[in-house]
């Protein structure tokens, strides 16, 4: 089974544009600018903006309707990572196989790398062509998805909370550090939409259980909370759980998900881990090419 044609264009649209998008500083930074250059171009596999573009199509939409978006998402990942891999966070020097920010640049500037990548996103997503209503509550979820309510939130607790938490502990972490922005890359194209409010949420929670989904597979090939998961069969019960709520969700609200050769679901099929999947089928987990 080989990866959708559609996902490798999409692939390759974001990096363009992330590439545009950091490739005209201004002079008295371009030092900055080459950190945050190579923070987001320095390899990943773009599976947020993927799930942006994938679930834009399905919901009617352009692909110059999602620019901003998948862009947006894919630059506070970036800074996500950076930060994440700082040596007052989880001190990590390999970052998809290249030296992470920090050792290439230096921690300050790496730091600001990631200060940056956060403001660039906002810039990107506040030239999205729609009228200042939708402009103003996509900013808005975007900002609560990553901040104290959300990705944040989670990295804190992930950080005080380290040497005494449980699996219900490491799952409430999970939610926010990762899902949370899941969560948006699902919100903002049901705000482009136009969907209403049940419909919006029922695809926040779908975000968010994809995003705790990537996490425990991504603890699994790290070996880390792997306490929480010695039972196997535990986790693929867990884990299939998790896919059936996501796709039954799905199915409720894009009728086109009920078709096996749906984008959207076969995108989620490559997310799981999953013994009918093809090897080269599945994304690489390893932290390296996150």
């Amino acid at each position: 089974m080989s990866i959708e044609p559609n996902f490798v264009s999409y692939q390759e649209r974001v990096n363009g544009l992330l590439t545009h998008c950091l490739s005209n500083p201004p002079p008295l930074s371009k030092p900055l600018y080459d950190a945050m250059y190579y923070g987001v171009l320095k390899g990943g596999k773009r599976l947020r903006p993927l799930f942006v573009y994938t679930l834009g199509m399905a919901l009617g939409l352009s692909l110059q309707d999602l620019d901003h978006t998948a862009c947006a998402i894919e630059l506070i990942h970036a800074y996500s990572l950076i930060h994440d891999d700082l040596p007052s966070m989880d001190n990590d020097d390999w970052r998809r196989g290249e030296p992470s920010c920090h050792k290439q640049f230096g921690e300050a500037m790496a730091l600001l790398a990631g200060d940056a990548l956060q403001a660039l996103a906002f810039d990107v997503l506040l030239k999205a062509p729609f009228q200042s209503p939708k402009i103003v509550k996509m900013l808005s979820v975007l900002a609560k998805a990553i901040g104290s309510w959300g990705m944040v939130a989670g990295q804190a607790m992930d950080f005080t909370g380290s040497s005494g938490v449980n699996k219900s502990d490491a799952e409430n972490i999970h939610s926010l550090k990762t899902g949370a922005l899941f969560g948006a890359t699902f919100q903002l194209p049901a705000i482009i939409a136009n969907l209403p409010q049940d419909d919006f949420l029922t695809l926040t929670k779908v975000g968010n259980r994809i995003g705790l989904a990537f996490q425990i597979q991504d603890d699994i090939c790290d070996n880390e909370n792997i306490h929480f998961w010695k039972d196997p069969l535990e986790r693929e019960n867990h884990l299939k759980g998790l896919k059936d709520q996501i796709l039954a969700d799905l199915v409720s609200i894009l009728p086109s998900c009920r078709e096996k050769n749906s984008s959207l679901i076969q995108l989620i099929k490559i997310l799981f881990i999953d013994k009918t999947i093809d090897n080269n089928y599945r994304l690489d987990r390893k932290k390296s090419f996150l």
